[in-house]
């Protein structure tokens, strides 16, 4: 097993998780951002076995993913700071001494001159530091199949000291190969999930990309290189005939070693110096590591691993899930990139009829919950069938939720009259509460709605109210869940900031257009049960969404 550690020496840790627009933190690290800390104090240091560290770094580089142990994270609201640039050029001394003597000399000038090297002159422009503050300092990254030679242990634990920093130069870090067991347990690991974090991770080839790109002494050998053959064919012009002669031996032994050492040409870190800045390198995904239990806990029909979009824009209330759904379902159904949509996310089979098997279901995510909660939709998140291949979700929709960059693509909701707004995927995992998977997953013996639960049926007589329980008991089995024990029914929902189900516009039935009556409900279950809990007929438009219930009913 291998294992390093990073111990965030300031409590925080500034770098981007978004690339340039620097509006998001990254955290956890990403292992391709370790690798390259460790490829930097490789190419940056002298002393130490060079061709030990160069084979251990080749080494690490083909290992698979890590997992990683790291604490969950705050983050700083992003402040757009104004900084000065870099200093710019200053004119030569003639000129200088030109400009001072002169009687009216212009501001742009003296500027032009050097002026503008001096605080009050020097030009800013904006620049963002997002900083993520983690509740543990320290994180892991782990390779539990992985065994290093004794020389590959000791090269690594050097570079491992040499590391300064992580992402920005302010964030300091104090690394090292943790030789302590038992290490943390992994909070993620690699597996593709088609809503799960994504982060960047070395590959093979990955030391060679960066000496050839990114290597600043290379660039600055090539330059001195140049201008020294330069600078020999400018003064042969000039020079007399024994000289010239010398000259041009001198030249030719010059374009030698340039062609020896730069067989290819000029490396590409010299070609251009925004080229310094390295390319991302692969993606890949990452899930929440779950431990293995004897008993397994039974599920609805719908995997736990839900696809949170956060929503942007104007407040959405609660009550207008089915529209807002229903835009949703129809900007997925035509940026799917199979054409038609396959049955598992149109829920329509090949003969055009609705399918009896599990498909997408979207479902609005509240801030519900909470004392303060005022019920408004601050996301939306899509339930996948249980038994769908990932890969095959992963080809649909794939596209649909991440740019080719691996950002999250942003979408744009709109109706004319109810809602304007946008929706992207999120960052796993998101840092508000009620975007977090786990909140509307349970496990849990108690659950109640947030949506209405929409009856199949109307119901008559005295006991009509049991026999409306009884139907959402049956509700509970089509959805693969095991019948509650006991469903209570009631007009209002246990959860501070849902409308009352009379607030909610009726679902209606596609035969007759006949209104579906619904209300909202506790569900109480023998044992434990996974979310997402979905019941009732409206279950695949947002209706019908229920979440764990704490005693109190509030998480806390």
């Amino acid at each position: 097993m291998l294992a390093l550690a990073l111990h965030y020496l300031n409590g925080w840790a500034m770098a981007a998780a978004d690339g340039a627009k620097k509006e998001a933190a990254e955290w956890p690290p990403h292992p391709d951002r370790v690798f390259m800390a460790l490829a930097a104090a490789y190419f940056e240091t002298d002393d130490g076995d060079k061709a030990a560290e160069h084979a251990a770094l080749e080494w690490l580089e083909s290992l698979p993913p890590p997992a990683l142990a790291a604490s969950g994270r705050e983050e700083r609201r992003v402040v757009t700071h104004f900084v000065p640039v870099n200093d710019p050029g200053i004119s030569g001394k003639k000129k200088i001494i030109e400009l001072a003597q002169a009687a009216n000399p212009s501001l742009g000038a003296l500027k032009d001159a050097g002026l503008s090297h001096l605080p009050e002159f020097r030009s800013r422009q904006p620049r963002s530091f997002p900083v993520a503050v983690p509740h543990h300092p320290v994180a892991h990254l782990i390779w539990p199949d992985a065994e290093p030679t004794a020389p590959q242990r000791a090269a690594l634990a050097g570079l491992c000291r040499k590391v300064t920093h992580v992402g920005h130069s302010a964030s300091l870090v104090s690394a090292w190969l943790d030789e302590a067991r038992p290490l943390p347990p992994p909070t993620l690991v690699p597996g593709e999930t088609l809503g799960g974090a994504r982060l960047r991770v070395p590959s093979p080839g990955r030391l060679a990309y960066l000496a050839q790109h990114c290597g600043r002494d290379q660039a600055i050998r090539w330059a001195d290189l140049d201008a020294a053959i330069a600078d020999l064919k400018g003064r042969i012009k000039s020079a007399p005939g024994p000289v010239k002669k010398t000259l041009k031996a001198e030249q030719a032994r010059q374009e030698e070693v340039m062609s020896e050492e730069f067989p290819e040409g000029a490396p590409v870190s010299a070609l251009d110096p925004k080229l310094f800045r390295p390319a991302p390198g692969r993606w890949q995904g990452y899930g929440p590591f779950v431990e293995e239990t004897k008993d397994a806990i039974r599920g609805s029909a719908f995997d736990r691993n839900l696809v949170v979009l956060r929503l942007s824009g104007h407040g959405l209330p609660l009550v207008s899930t089915l529209k807002l759904m229903t835009a949703l379902r129809n900007m997925v159904m035509k940026q799917c990139a199979t054409q038609p949509p396959p049955e598992w996310l149109s829920g329509h089979g090949a003969d055009a009829k609705a399918t009896p098997k599990a498909h997408l279901a979207f479902l609005p995510l509240p801030f519900v919950g909470d004392p303060h909660a005022d019920g408004r939709i601050m996301g939306v998140a899509l339930a996948l069938p249980q038994d769908l291949d990932p890969e095959e979700a992963a080809d649909c929709l794939g596209d649909l939720l991440r740019d080719e960059d691996g950002q999250p693509r942003t979408h744009h909701l709109f109706d004319g009259r109810w809602f304007d707004c946008t929706v992207e995927l999120t960052r796993s995992p998101p840092p508000q509460k009620n975007l977090q998977t786990q909140v509307w997953t349970g496990p849990s013996r108690r659950w109640a709605s947030v949506t209405p639960v929409v009856l199949d049926r109307h119901f008559d007589g005295k006991d009509k109210w049991d026999q409306a329980a009884e139907s959402i008991k049956t509700a509970c089995e089509r959805s693969g869940l095991p019948r509650p024990t006991e469903v209570l029914l009631h007009p209002v929902s246990m959860f501070t900031g849902v409308p009352r189900a009379s607030d909610f516009p009726p679902l209606t039935r596609k035969s007759d257009g006949g209104r579906m009556h619904h209300s909202h409900a506790v569900l109480l279950f023998a044992e434990p049960v996974e979310g997402p809990v979905l019941i009732g007929a409206g279950r695949f438009r947002g209706y019908g969404l229920c979440r764990p219930l704490a005693q109190g009913g509030y998480d806390e």
